[in-house]
C-alpha cells in the first residue's frame, strides 16, 4: 500500500510554508525592516517551527490512538512496548507507595488482577482507555535526539535515527542537531546572526526529517495496526 501523509504531517507542512513565506518577505529590502527586525523574525521562525515539531508529534499520536479506538482493534494490534509502557505507568506510583509505606495489604488490593489495567496484556481484548496518547510522549515532548529515541522506542522502533538514515539516505541526525543548536543558542546565549538562507535551509531540512519520520511510522504501524488506524 502506497504511503499517505498523516494529518499531522499535512499541518506541519502548512506551517513550514507559512514561516518560509514570512521569512522571505522580511528579507526583501522593500520590506522596510532593519537588519535587527529581520533577525528577530528569523529567530521567531526557529521557535515556531520547533513548537510545530512538538505539535506534530502530539497530534500524530492522539490521532493514531483515536483511530485505533474507533476501529475497536484488539491489543495484539498495538505495539508491545506501548502496552508495556501503559502497564508501567499505572503501576509505578503504586510500587513507590509500597516501598515507602510498606502497606502490603493495600498494595495487593490495588494490584488485583481483575482490574482493567491488565487488559493490555490480553491479545484478544479490545483496546480501551488504558492506552493513551500521552503515554507515548510523556515528558519527552521536546524534539531532542535523546527524546526522539525514547519516544519511538515506545512504539517499537528501537533506533529511530538508524531507520531514518536508511530510509532517507541522508544524515538526519546532523540536520536535526544543527537546527537544535541554533534553537538553543537563541534561548540561552547570544546567537549568531541569521539570514533568510539559514532559515530556508533549516526549514527544508525539517521538512525532510518529518517526511521520513512520517514514512517510518507508516511502515511500522500499518504492519502492526492495519491501514484503518493510520491517521490520514
Amino acid at each position: 500500500m502506497s504511503y499517505s501523509k498523516s494529518r499531522s504531517r499535512c499541518s506541519f507542512d502548512e506551517l513550514l510554508i507559512k514561516l518560509l513565506k514570512l521569512s522571505r518577505e522580511a528579507s526583501y529590502k522593500k520590506s522596510g525592516f532593519s537588519y535587527e527586525h529581520q533577525n528577530l523574525i528569523y529567530q521567531a521562525a526557529i521557535f515556531s517551527v520547533c513548537a510545530g515539531i512538538e505539535e506534530y508529534s502530539k497530534n500524530f499520536f492522539e490521532d493514531y490512538i483515536f483511530e485505533c479506538k474507533k476501529e475497536n482493534i484488539t491489543f495484539d494490534k498495538i505495539p508491545d512496548n506501548l502496552r508495556s509502557m501503559s502497564l508501567l505507568r499505572e503501576q509505578k506510583d503504586l510500587f513507590k507507595h509500597n516501598i515507602f509505606n510498606g502497606d502490603e495489604a493495600k498494595t495487593l488490593n490495588k494490584i488485583n488482577m481483575t482490574r482493567s489495567v491488565y487488559d493490555v496484556m490480553k491479545d484478544d481484548c479490545v483496546i480501551n482507555n488504558n492506552i493513551r496518547a500521552g503515554t507515548i510522549l510523556g515528558t519527552n515532548k521536546y524534539p531532542s535526539i535523546k527524546n526522539l529515541k525514547i519516544v519511538y522506542n515506545r512504539i517499537g522502533i528501537p533506533d529511530i535515527f538508524k531507520e531514518l538514515h536508511l530510509k532517507s539516505g541522508t544524515d538526519i541526525t546532523s540536520q536535526l542537531k544543527s537546527f537544535l543548536d541554533i534553537r538553543e543558542a537563541i534561548s540561552h546565549q547570544t546567537p549568531s546572526p541569521l539570514t533568510y538562507n539559514d532559515i530556508k535551509r533549516h526549514l527544508n531540512n525539517l521538512k525532510n526529517i518529518i517526511n521520513y519520520l512520517d514514512r517510518v511510522k507508516y511502515t511500522k504501524l500499518l504492519k502492526i495496526s492495519g491501514s484503518k488506524c493510520w491517521p490520514s
